[in-house]
């Protein structure tokens, strides 16, 4: 006999109720939280790398006042695309702020075909209150450059790649950008150029990547060389030049829970650039902590060593040295130091959320937060 969808049980003259199914206790935001990153953490290799992760909340700087940012990384994989492959990676950020900057960005890292074709895209959108200090590390270094403009932004790029042989891909690169430079204080620091930016490029990409994970590499290398034409037949105008983009970034698992990786970057650009498409030193991958912009030439040559080590758990810090340089020539080079410190947590796994404060000479410094590491 049911009674109110309980069973009832006799036994020595004692009559109880039993429920069929025990109800489990409720959990909290934070427990369930924890539960679920404890889960991925501990969840197997092929499972654990792919999935939708989201991120977000408030910031402060001196330029783009109070904001919001969200940030959503969805790891995934192809058909044939399993381990010991590395997930495909999506990243989408956002932010807002009161001081009418706002920014949306695009990335995109694919495998296919059992990883014999990568294709890589960024799409990026932005407008912002900016600082501008002209062009040249000399102009940079002067406080007294230091000018307010109005800078909108949009960003495309995108490569597809072919594997040679077991982690050496080749493929061709596009690549679309425009720039406007609005309200500028000093527009003598443009030296004469046009505000309207606009640059079409075509190139040719090489990578070579053994690395164990894009977002959060343990193990291996990555090259990546690229060599990008921007004639002025192409509609670039009284700007053209031609690119070389180096980079060269290792990875190695020191003692238990560590990571030493270093990365070195060279950005050369030969013909005639104009303002927007010269070398800029300093963004929340390279030279942290450095104003993007501040310091912008021909040329570009950035080093790196960090540290990464797990704390406990999903938490982690971090440490870096290193230093960069914009140059017109061999007569112009002067040296910038980098170091800085973060911290880090693991969100998912090989995912990790992450609070750096870097900083550098003539009282530059900067606090990011981002997903994935910086390289």
């Amino acid at each position: 006999m049911i009674v109110s969808s309980m069973s009832l049980i006799k036994a020595q003259d004692t009559t109880t109720l039993v429920a069929p199914h025990a109800v489990a206790p409720k959990q909290g935001f934070f427990k369930k939280l924890k539960g679920y990153i404890a889960g991925d953490l501990n969840a197997p290799e092929e499972e654990a790398s792919t999935g939708l992760s989201v991120i977000g909340g408030p910031h402060y700087d001196s330029m783009t006042r109070l904001g919001v940012g969200v940030a959503a990384n969805y790891g995934y994989r192809l058909r044939n695309c399993h381990s010991p492959l590395p997930p495909s990676n999506l990243l989408v950020k956002g932010d807002v702020s009161t001081a009418k900057f706002w920014s949306v960005e695009a990335q995109n890292n694919m495998i296919l075909a059992a990883g014999k074709y990568h294709m890589n895209s960024l799409l990026k959108m932005e407008y912002m209150p900016a600082y501008f200090w002209g062009m040249r590390y000399v102009n940079g270094k002067n406080a007294a450059n230091k000018t307010r403009m109005k800078h909108q932004r949009i960003e495309f790029n995108t490569n597809f790649l072919v594997k040679i042989v077991p982690g050496l891909f080749v493929g061709p690169y596009l690549h679309w950008e425009y720039n406007r430079a609005d309200s500028i204080d000093m527009p003598e620091l443009l030296e004469g150029q046009a505000r309207h930016q606009r640059s079409y490029g075509v190139g040719l990409t090489i990578d070579y990547d053994t690395r164990d994970y894009i977002t959060g590499p343990t193990r291996g290398m990555y090259l990546h060389l690229s060599q990008v034409f921007f004639p002025r037949f192409l509609w670039n105008g009284d700007y053209g030049f031609t690119r070389t983009d180096f980079r060269f970034s290792i990875y190695k698992k020191a003692w238990r829970g560590a990571v030493v990786a270093a990365d070195v970057r060279a950005l050369f650009n030969y013909g005639t650039p104009s303002w927007a498409t010269m070398a800029l030193l300093g963004d929340s991958y390279n030279m942290r902590g450095y104003y993007h912009g501040r310091y912008r030439d021909k040329h570009m040559l950035t080093g790196v060593v960090e540290l990464r080590q797990n704390v406990w758990k999903w938490l982690g810090m971090t440490v870096w040295a290193g230093g960069g340089t914009v140059f017109h020539d061999s007569h112009s080079m002067h040296f910038l130091p980098n170091a800085g410190i973060g911290l880090r947590w693991a969100f998912r796994k090989h995912v990790n959320i992450r609070l750096d404060y870097g900083f550098g000479r003539d009282g530059e410094s900067a606090f990011i937060f981002g997903i994935n590491e910086a390289f």
